[in-house]
């Protein structure tokens, strides 16, 4: 990230990355999610999650077992290192899904808000300079999602709020120029701090809107029961990048030879310079023997 990009992601708890995906794999992607039935009440595509909240829209997943190109973007390149600055390089995805909506999808309530008391792992802070947050999410929008069409909706600067949205904010019930819509063409990903108090407005568009949601976590955090692994498709053939992605949870020293990742007994640590793997050798301080003068 850039000055400019930590200023806006701190300063609103989302950042706005314009063709961060080509229009290939915006095609590539889109075809893989072609008739899906969903809408008949039929899941073709084989989904093992599947939410109809009603007829106009629906969560699917888990991505992390969807056919390929869809998780691709797990691991995308161009997005990755924005969550590696924001998490650490020891961040792990947590989970994911595919968000289908089309004409006459209400809102979305506005969920969240930094209230870390409440739910730890839902954590934004800010020292010597550096992020660290807990879990954030890249949202990968396959389809236009113009002002006056609907879309992502933010409270900006919510991510560092100490207190919750009213319930009248939440339910739509009272709307105001603290919520802001956020208009996207398709190629576009948005990272946000899930400690932002988001949701989505109403879908008036006559085309369906399509959106990937990937959501990460520093490595000691896990926000979702079972943790994806690559071993819930044992057969597939995965990418050093989505191994490391792919494990489970951890807070220390962790290794796992067996399931192709492993810290080699070392965590990683930021300093002053970056972030760095110490295996903590230097900080260990001899300590004097104060029985040596007894026995003299």
């Amino acid at each position: 990230m850039n000055e400019e990009e930590k200023y806006l992601f701190d300063l609103r708890g989302y950042l706005v990355l314009p063709d961060a995906l080509s229009q290939e794999e915006v095609a590539d992607v889109n075809t893989a999610l072609d008739h899906h039935g969903l809408w008949e009440g039929e899941n073709k595509l084989g989904y093992q999650l599947l939410k109809r909240y009603n007829p106009f829209i629906a969560n699917a997943g888990p991505l992390h077992t969807t056919q390929r190109p869809v998780r691709n973007l797990i691991s995308h390149p161009a997005v990755l290192p924005y969550l590696e600055e924001l998490l650490g390089p020891d961040l792990r995805y947590d989970e994911g899904q595919v968000l289908y909506a089309r004409k006459g999808a209400g809102a979305l309530i506005l969920h969240n808000g930094n209230t870390p008391w409440e739910y730890p792992p839902l954590t934004y802070q800010v020292r010597d300079g550096r992020i660290y947050g807990g879990h954030m999410i890249a949202a990968f929008c396959l389809t236009d999602a113009l002002a006056d069409q609907g879309g992502f909706a933010v409270v900006p600067g919510s991510h560092k709020s100490n207190f919750e949205p009213p319930e009248a904010f939440q339910t739509w019930e009272k709307v105001g120029d603290w919520v802001s819509r956020v208009p996207v063409r398709a190629g576009t990903v948005v990272i946000f701090a899930d400690t932002a108090t988001h949701g989505s407005w109403p879908w008036v568009a006559d085309f369906e809107r399509r959106v990937v949601f990937c959501r990460y976590t520093a490595g000691m955090v896990q926000h979702t029961s079972p943790a994806p692994v690559p071993s819930d498709l044992p057969d597939e053939e995965w990418t050093p990048v989505e191994r490391r992605l792919l494990r489970p949870p951890y807070a220390w020293h962790f290794q796992h030879d067996e399931a192709g990742y492993a810290e080699k007994s070392r965590t990683s640590v930021r300093t002053a310079d970056g972030w760095v793997m110490d295996d903590h050798s230097r900080q260990i301080v001899p300590v004097a023997d104060d029985t040596a003068s007894e026995r003299d």
